[in-house]
């Protein structure tokens, strides 16, 4: 829930960066440097401070037809297989982003240029992290489910 919290107060931000921006541009002709670089990097870090909370919750996308028309043992294994998937698509997103997060820490990689510069490698690190979280929750999910200590419900 904390996470909840700082993702919704950093939307709100981004809500107040958006207002002055616009009132700036039009208003005065002078908008607020970095827009772009601060927006594009806070989508992803906001995305990514919810992604563990919205797994444990089981609200990730899904559809339901099969899902409700078949067996509890059905469903098992399909939460099973879908468990397994999210598992391995966030361990690709780790490998694949270790490297290009240590770089970033070790150049202070920024975005921007002249007037207003944002740090990449914060938002790298939060990519990374919460990525973990989500195989470790993904992990805890696939272990309840395969022991029966969930049964999986009916969307």
């Amino acid at each position: 829930e904390i996470l909840s919290t700082v993702s919704a107060f950093w939307a709100l931000l981004l809500c107040g960066i958006f207002l002055w921006d616009i009132i700036g541009r039009e208003a005065f002709n002078a908008p607020f440097q970095g827009t772009h670089e601060i927006v594009g990097n806070s989508i992803v870090g906001i995305l990514f401070l919810e992604l563990p909370s919205s797994v444990k919750r089981g609200a990730m996308l899904r559809t339901v037809f099969v899902f409700n028309a078949v067996s509890d043992t059905s469903r098992r294994i399909i939460d099973s297989c879908s468990y397994v998937l999210g598992i391995l698509l966030f361990l690709a997103i780790i490998f694949g982003g270790w490297g290009n997060m240590i770089t970033s820490w070790q150049l202070l990689e920024i975005e921007g240029a002249g007037a207003f510069e944002v740090p990449i490698y914060p938002v790298r690190t939060i990519i990374i992290l919460f990525s973990a979280i989500c195989v470790l929750v993904y992990s805890q999910l696939l272990y309840l489910t395969v022991t029966g200590k969930i049964i999986p419900k009916r969307g």
